[in-house]
């Protein structure tokens, strides 16, 4: 009984922080150019907060011992995807989500278009060589070290004022992480892969179990809780050039989610605490298209004023 009621109410407690403290790596990367770093870094780190949290005499779980692989160019045009379609979406996988539990109802196009370019691309005959690498059993003290001089720094060199956010990160990372222990494949990006690995691939021993979707759904009930302000449904107003954009947004996420064998969900949580090769270019190229994202949207309201 425990062992399906203790991921519910992590993923409800997970979903409430997130949505409180606004986490996405799109806004993340608005703070880091405009020089405050510490909300993205905090956020990189959520996942190694798993080391922390694991017994020591508990093996690896293998959904997560397998997420080591070597770079190619795969993931470097698959994170540049993600975090292009993130930015013009307004929001990365997880905070897509937060904000349907808001009340956003636009964002369930943005969702629609992460399947339709998930499960497009993965349905096309391509051979995508994804070599992996062996696992790492342990973690390194550079690990330990880096977490506390994290928590040193937001005490000692954020404001104040900020400093309830990134400890709310931490807490988010923590929690999630106990959640990977329990249940690696927990995030939206890896139901998504499995979905379609059962369902276009005929792996029918990857169909998820009732728990996950059952998790997605306390995720998205915790972030309804969190929002500090939500929109009904009567105030919700439907705009078809929206929903395109978003639809677009939404396919462009899908492709690169596929080709990086998952969103900035499952790298921040799976792949770059395994320190995987491939998780940290994939991570560092969603930032790069994140930013290309930006300077596209600055560069069309230049050009729609200057047209005025």
């Amino acid at each position: 009984m425990w062992t399906f009621i203790i991921p519910l109410f992590l993923a409800l407690a997970v979903g409430y922080l997130a949505q409180r403290t606004g986490l996405c790596m799109v806004r993340g990367t608005h703070e880091l150019w405009a020089k405050r770093p510490a909300f993205l870094l905090t956020i990189l780190l959520c996942g190694f907060w798993f080391w922390l949290i694991l017994p020591s005499d508990m093996t690896l779980p293998e959904s997560f011992s397998h997420q080591r692989y070597s770079v190619t160019l795969t993931f470097l045009i698959g994170g540049f995807c993600f975090g292009l379609g993130a930015s013009l979406n307004g929001g990365c996988s997880v905070s897509t989500i937060s904000k349907l539990a808001r009340g956003h109802y636009h964002m369930l196009a943005t969702i629609s278009g992460w399947v339709v370019g998930w499960c497009g691309l993965s349905s096309l005959p391509l051979v995508l060589d994804y070599p992996a690498i062996p696992a790492v059993t342990t973690p390194s003290l550079s690990v330990v070290i880096v977490l506390f001089t994290l928590v040193a720094l937001i005490f000692f060199i954020v404001p104040t004022e900020r400093r309830a956010i990134l400890l709310g990160i931490i807490l988010f990372g923590v929690l999630a992480s106990i959640l990977t222990l329990l249940m690696p494949e927990w995030s939206p990006s890896q139901l998504l892969k499995d979905i379609t690995a059962a369902s276009i691939h005929h792996q029918h021993d990857r169909w998820p179990s009732l728990l996950r979707y059952l998790v997605i759904l306390f995720l998205i009930i915790g972030m309804a809780f969190g929002a500090k302000k939500r929109l009904s449904l009567t105030e919700f107003t439907l705009r078809p050039t929206q929903l395109l954009k978003h639809l677009f947004a939404g396919c462009i996420m899908g492709i690169g989610a596929s080709l990086a064998l998952g969103g900035n969900d499952s790298q921040l949580l799976l792949a770059l605490p395994s320190f995987s090769p491939a998780g940290a270019v994939s991570i560092v190229m969603m930032v790069v298209g994140i930013s290309c994202g930006m300077g596209l949207k600055r560069w069309f309201k230049l050009n729609k004023h200057t047209k005025r």
